[in-house]
């Protein structure tokens, strides 16, 4: 189960075989081993990245709980002969989910008494430069494989969409909407030199889009906040818009074909991480947020290709 996960949430038979400390090889065998089990397939091979099949995102979903349990259970057991102490110092980008990752470190801190979790929102630079000079013990960003010198690891792809004010004229379309006709409305965006940027930009142009750029900015917060007043329309993170839809102040709209922004971990290759900042790393991964719905079982509607 745990080698599963891993190579789901790597998106790679090799990552998640090498977490494990095992060949790719045994990897895909005991991921088949356990498809046969089964009788489903859990994962499409034919894509590459790889990409979990319905079945296998309800079985990743189920494993990690069964997972997360077995690690909270090892912890307590650990804990009675040798407690975590001290302190961990996180810089992470602000678009990070700032609220996800403060009920990630309450819970943490409160399951290892003792502990404190210090978090740096920063810029991209200044999260790489932070771990680079050993001022945080890891960071938190979009695209983690880009800084050389450092080791990386994905913590979650996250779905990017089409997001507008509620209200707009897209919103009282009866059909899907053709990407190539979104050239004739104003974009905004995040800043040029962002890797999220010139993602996006790729991503348009090979849908036949040419988008209008009238403003970028170097942070969501000040995109939705730029959304939310004027007609122009953005691609962001699906997550991070969602308390604006939820107060009815966005709108957000499935992109097809999709679009998903990497976020992860890096450390400094040359530097061992402490029992206590890899306790928290590895509860950061595996983190289930209570009463959450996983990205697919969000009802969006579609923007047909």
């Amino acid at each position: 189960m745990r080698i599963f996960c891993d190579v789901a949430r790597q998106r790679s038979f090799s990552r998640g075989a090498e977490l494990n400390g095992i060949t790719q090889s045994a990897a895909s065998q005991r991921i088949r081993a356990l498809e046969e089990e089964l009788g489903v397939e859990l994962i499409d091979r034919s894509c590459r990245p790889l990409r979990l099949t319905p079945a296998g995102r309800i079985y990743y979903r189920g494993c990690r709980r069964i997972l997360a349990q077995y690690e909270a259970l090892k912890r307590q057991i650990t804990d009675v002969a040798q407690p975590l102490r001290g302190r961990v110092t996180v810089a992470a980008i602000y678009s990070s989910d700032i609220a996800l990752l403060n009920e990630i470190k309450e819970s943490f801190e409160t399951l290892h008494d003792g502990t404190h979790i210090q978090i740096r929102y920063l810029r991209p630079e200044s999260v790489a430069d932070q771990v680079r000079t050993g001022d945080a013990d890891f960071g938190i960003l979009s695209y983690p494989d880009r800084w050389r010198g450092m080791d990386s690891v994905v913590w979650r792809d996250e779905p990017m969409a089409l997001v507008c004010r509620a209200g707009h004229r897209l919103t009282q379309r009866d059909g899907g909407i053709d990407m190539p006709e979104l050239s004739d409305y104003e974009f905004v965006g995040l800043e040029p030199h962002l890797p999220i940027s010139r993602e996006i930009l790729a991503y348009l142009r090979r849908q036949g889009v040419e988008p209008r750029i009238v403003s970028t900015f170097d942070n969501i917060d000040t995109i939705k906040t730029c959304l939310a007043g004027t007609d122009a329309i953005a691609l962001l993170p699906e997550r991070t818009v969602r308390g604006e839809i939820e107060r009815g102040i966005l709108v957000s709209f499935e992109l097809k074909p999709t679009l998903a922004r990497p976020v992860g971990i890096i450390h400094r290759r040359d530097r061992e991480t402490s029992p206590l900042v890899t306790a928290f790393i590895d509860y950061l991964l595996k983190y289930m947020p209570s009463g959450s719905e996983a990205p697919e079982e969000r009802a969006l509607v579609a923007v047909a290709n």
